[in-house]
């Protein structure tokens, strides 16, 4: 039995995608909700919310530590900074 014209019609849209990303339109807009959290940032330039003043200066001091890791012991850089001024 054939199903008339209008309910071919009606079944068919259901399934159309958008954009040709393969995704149907609930598919695309549960997509949209999502929130994308960013990671916080791992170096803090100021203490806190001291500003440390026009004429200061960064100062940093570099060296090398041993990690002890699985593979073996590893020689890798570090660095400490601070505001002088």
């Amino acid at each position: 039995m054939a199903l008339p014209a209008s309910a071919q019609a009606q079944s068919t849209a259901t399934h159309v995608k958008t954009s040709g990303h393969g995704l149907t339109a609930d598919e695309f807009s549960a997509q949209s909700r999502e929130v994308v959290r960013r990671t916080p940032r791992r170096v803090r330039i100021y203490r806190g919310s001291t500003y440390p003043g026009p004429n200061s200066k960064r100062v940093c001091n570099a060296y090398y530590e041993q990690e002890y890791r699985p593979s073996g012991t590893v020689i890798v850089p570090r660095m400490n900074c601070y505001w002088s001024g």
